[in-house]
């Protein structure tokens, strides 16, 4: 949909450019965060000033020098007021970030020289990239790893609106390097990047084909005409069934954790016992066998496994119908008796969520007496009610996606009361706030992760949302494709988190 890095949000979007960029910094296949195109980074003794040196001899894929004055200009680009990305908040810690952000354009159009030349980004030398920081930020090398930071070509960005359509702009320093873009034929290549600085990757290419049709891309892997795909969730029982097929399927935890969301200004979620009541009722098992066909993993904690924070102690609102029925009574709606109204809202454009809703709406009678209303609305209406805290539904399906391995990204990022996410919901939890406050900050590693630990145990006990699972990822690999690292963070592919580089083919 959008293939400029600093512009891109959409995980598939993400997918196809990881293989062509690389940012300062990048992840190993057990989500540590690892030098990139710098060979080493440090920072002062408060964390606000964080200085990295970039490897010796950097080229993009074209043979042209890659320098820190390309990484400056990339991350310029992401905050660039007239074509604002969904991700440029992520640097808000930034000398003078916010300031360039929201800058009015075009009335305060002159301005931005002045405040581009304030940033505080330095380039001293070829080499070496300055930040000066507004507030210390320990997890500030990890996000120098997503894409919002890889150094696109200045001379591509600048060319046009939808550069990213030509394959032959999207100049990278990623192990692979885009050659074809066919839009018509659903269709991306790759070649190998002979100037990636940790060597030529040792298969030649990679080639992506998008087929809608998830039958129709079954039967090509049968047909040995693609190497690896992620099969329809509902086609994954046959495929386990089945000696060949079985042996290929690889799954595991994944990098999202999904759950219930509630407006919590509106009756009757304003109630905490109410909501302690349905996340007692629900039965995560019965729902993940049933409902989702074994594809997600079920939890009762927020950051899921593989990711630094995930709590594995987390025992809370396992199922219990008594426990539940005793907080409803708590609530004053003994046996469901006098309970309001409530909506369950979903996409109506995708049968799952049909499904979904039916089931937890016969959940909710069965173990509660209480009768949910279906309400079914198109995904784009969805999309605007859930922005706005006065039309966020009562209840809905929602949950996060990891972008960087980080507790940051899982408890400040959402669950803090400044978040977009938690004013969507109208949560606000002072002590969850003071906690994720002091980590946010914090340099000494054992007390930063205690202090997330408390806050996700925190939040956890205000039940802003039923956490039912995590998501899991699910493919098929032919034999003969060996080396992949294998990461929670694979949602649209597995090994791209580590480029491919050590993928080799043989039967």
């Amino acid at each position: 949909d959008q293939l400029d890095p600093q512009k891109s949000s959409f995980s598939n979007e993400i997918a196809v450019l990881i293989l062509n960029y690389e940012g300062l910094t990048r992840f190993d296949k057990d989500l540590k965060t690892v030098p990139g195109a710098a060979e080493k980074w440090e920072s002062n003794a408060d964390g606000t000033e964080w200085t990295f040196t970039l490897r010796d001899g950097l080229k993009y894929s074209d043979g042209s020098p890659l320098t820190s004055k390309d990484f400056a200009e990339a991350i310029y680009h992401s905050l660039d007021p007239h074509s604002p990305g969904d991700y440029q908040g992520t640097y808000f810690m930034i000398k003078g970030a916010d300031a360039i952000i929201n800058t009015e354009v075009p009335t305060d159009e002159a301005k931005l020289p002045d405040l581009q030349k304030a940033l505080g980004i330095e380039t001293p030398d070829d080499k070496t990239i300055k930040f000066t920081l507004t507030q210390p930020t320990p997890y500030f090398p990890t996000i120098m790893g997503i894409w919002v930071g890889w150094p696109t070509k200045k001379s591509s960005f600048e060319s046009s609106e939808t550069w990213w359509e030509d394959a032959a702009l999207q100049i990278g320093n990623g192990p692979f390097q885009i050659s074809k873009i066919d839009k018509s034929a659903n269709l991306i290549e790759y070649k190998a990047n002979e100037n990636y600085w940790g060597g030529k990757p040792k298969i030649a290419g990679v080639r992506y084909t998008y087929i809608e049709d998830l039958a129709v891309a079954l039967q090509a892997y049968k047909n040995n005409e693609v190497d690896v795909m992620t099969p329809d969730a509902n086609d994954v029982p046959t495929i386990q069934a089945d000696p060949t097929l079985g042996a290929e399927f690889k799954n595991y935890a994944g990098a999202c954790t999904y759950g219930w969301e509630f407006n919590l200004t509106r009756a009757p979620f304003d109630n905490a016992k109410v909501r302690e009541a349905f996340a007692y009722a629900f039965d995560r098992e019965g729902f993940i066998r049933d409902v989702t066909k074994d594809t997600n993993v079920k939890t009762l904690t927020w950051i899921p496994p593989g990711y630094p924070g995930y709590d594995d102690k987390e025992t809370r609102f396992d199922f219990d119908v008594e426990k539940a029925k005793a907080a409803l009574s708590e609530a004053g709606f003994a046996d469901g008796a006098g309970f309001p109204e409530v909506k369950l809202t979903y996409a109506s454009n995708n049968p799952a969520n049909q499904a979904r809703s039916e089931y937890l709406a016969q959940m909710y009678k069965k173990n509660l007496n209480i009768d949910l209303t279906l309400d079914p609305v198109e995904s784009t209406t969805l999309t605007a009610l859930r922005k706005d805290p006065k039309t966020f539904p009562q209840l809905v399906r929602g949950g996060w996606c990891a972008d960087y391995p980080d507790q940051q990204n899982w408890l400040s990022i959402f669950w803090h009361s400044r978040s977009e996410f938690a004013k969507n919901i109208s949560y606000k939890d002072p002590k969850a706030d003071e906690l994720m406050d002091k980590a946010d900050v914090e340099l000494d590693p054992a007390k930063r992760t205690e202090l997330y630990a408390q806050a996700q145990v925190q939040v956890i006990s205000t039940l802003p949302i039923i956490i039912y699972g995590n998501s899991k990822n699910n493919f098929l690999i032919k034999p003969w494709v060996k080396g992949l690292d294998f990461t929670p963070q694979d949602s649209d592919e597995p090994g791209l988190i580590t480029g491919l580089a050590g993928v080799t083919l043989g039967q």
